[in-house]
Parts: structure tokens; sequence; C-alpha cells
């Protein structure tokens, strides 16, 4: 593994793409889990407004 940070720290030519590369991987995947976590809090607010509709409480 050390070797590789090396060579890469040597060749930043070969670095920039690796970066932007990661950096890419992480923001669809933050995207991906943020789109999950609306799902879930809209969800979640119409399971508790059919919940309070119907009047048998949480």
């Amino acid at each position: 593994m050390d070797g590789v940070v090396e060579y890469l720290m040597a060749n930043p030519i070969l670095l920039a793409p690796l970066l932007l590369l990661v950096s890419v991987g992480i923001y669809a995947l933050l995207k991906k889990l943020l789109k999950v976590a609306v799902i879930i809090l809209i969800a979640g607010g119409l399971y508790l407004a059919l919940m309070n509709y119907m009047g048998s409480g949480i």
C-alpha cells in the first residue's frame, strides 16, 4: 500500500484523475443516501398523517 501512495505522490499527473474519480464516487453515494433519507421521511410523515386521520393514534 505504501508503494502505491509513493508512486501516486511521485506522479501527480495520475493523482489528479484518481482524486476526481474518488470525489465523483463519494458525491454519487451521498446523493443516493440523501434520496433514500428523504423518501423515508416522506413515507414516515404520510404514515403519521394517516394514523392521525384514522384516529388510531401513534
